[in-house]
């Protein structure tokens, strides 16, 4: 995971006397590597998410600097730090104004200050941050599948200042793209989205990737906050590509680090029936009957009463090529109206009626309201697994 620049620069004002002149409120982007640019056609050679440089070595004056500032941000950057000195005497005003107004984060670091060690410092802690991330996400791994090793997976936590008795949380987002070649960029870019955002209110979260989906583990996160974050990933992703689509599921908050297994086949579950129901987000809380199936441990149960129901009536329809797993759940939603039925299928009412006979002949059962009740659960337990 790619490190702020205000972590970045956590104590670069005493090491190395860095000054921040403006753009406070976006110190939380997000910086990959460090570059030294002095021109502003270079700035359209730029990945994105880089931390500028710039001494203004080769400028007769600083009047280049908006255009500058303007390539920077145009490019994805996350801020520009000018070195003080013969080139750069002081910061431009018009420069200060312009990133003030776009709150593009703006610093200086004085010309004793030789830039080779403050930028070695800066890309060996962005590849510290990165490696370190990456032993968390696979501590988080473990802990999901074997909440057991908790004593030998403590100390790695710890380290990087989870509390381990504090509410978490598990959001899982299933990405979706229209090619299979542009699924590695797009798993990116909803990362660094995530990421930025979710940097917004701590640092105690850890994204790692499962199966196409990515999973988010979430410390002291309030539900509130996390589904606002999620509308902001979906917005931007929808934004930029209308054939990629993403779909989520929250677990909602439970106590202590050992509740993260639970809480990760929770959000897993709702996110499917999200998807399966084309909604963008559900979370627990608000999955209604699903939650006393997403509880079963054993899922050969839940198929066993899948079969015992709704399986006969599935396969009677795909040898017979007929339609009564429809007519049924219709029969079952207007509360046995054939009338409505008939209406919905735009067939006659003793066409319907002939149908929910059979239906009773292959159950064995009157469609009373507890048969109904037991049909109604087999149909979710279809879209749940």
């Amino acid at each position: 995971m790619p490190i702020t620049i205000s972590q970045l620069c956590k104590y670069a004002k005493e090491d190395y006397g860095v000054e921040l002149i403006c753009g406070e409120k976006n110190m939380s982007n997000l910086v990959e590597w460090v570059h030294m640019l002095e021109d502003p056609e270079t700035a359209n050679f730029l990945h994105g998410r880089e931390l500028i440089f710039s001494t203004g070595i080769g400028h007769s004056d600083t009047s280049w600097f908006v255009a500058f500032a303007k390539g920077l941000m145009e490019n994805n950057a996350s801020g520009l730090v000018l070195n003080i000195g013969p080139y750069i005497q002081e910061v431009p005003k018009e420069l200060i104004d312009y990133c003030q107004e776009h709150q593009f984060p703006l610093m200086s670091v004085p010309w004793k200050t030789r830039i080779v060690d403050i930028t070695n410092e800066f890309c060996h802690r962005i590849i510290e941050a990165e490696e370190a991330e990456t032993t968390v996400s696979e501590a988080f791994r473990e802990l999901i599948i074997s909440p057991d090793k908790i004593p030998e997976l403590r100390p790695i936590l710890e380290k990087k200042s989870f509390n381990l008795n504090a509410e978490f949380c598990v959001m899982t987002i299933a990405l979706q793209v229209n090619k299979a070649e542009d699924f590695m960029y797009f798993e990116k870019q909803v990362r660094l989205h995530l990421t930025k955002a979710l940097y917004k209110l701590s640092d105690r979260f850890n994204i790692f990737s499962e199966n196409k989906s990515l999973v988010v583990i979430l410390q002291d996160f309030p539900e509130h906050f996390i589904l606002q974050v999620f509308d902001r990933i979906k917005e931007i992703v929808t934004t930029t590509n209308r054939t990629n689509h993403i779909h989520g599921g929250i677990s909602g908050n439970d106590y202590g680090v050992l509740s993260l297994p639970r809480s990760h086949k929770r959000a897993q579950a709702v996110m499917r029936i999200a998807k399966k129901q084309s909604k963008d987000i559900m979370t627990y809380n608000e999955s209604g009957i699903y939650q006393l199936l997403i509880e079963v441990d054993d899922m050969k149960v839940l198929k066993k009463i899948y079969d015992k129901s709704l399986g006969q009536i599935v396969d009677y329809d795909l040898k017979n090529e007929t339609d009564l797993l429809t007519i049924l759940k219709l029969y079952l939603d207007y509360n046995h109206s054939v009338e409505r039925v008939a209406k919905e299928t735009y067939v006659h009412r003793n066409t319907v009626n002939y149908k929910i006979k059979k239906i009773k002949e292959i159950l064995g059962c009157e469609l009373t309201y507890e048969d109904g009740v037991g049909l109604l659960l087999a149909y979710h337990i279809n879209e749940f697994i």
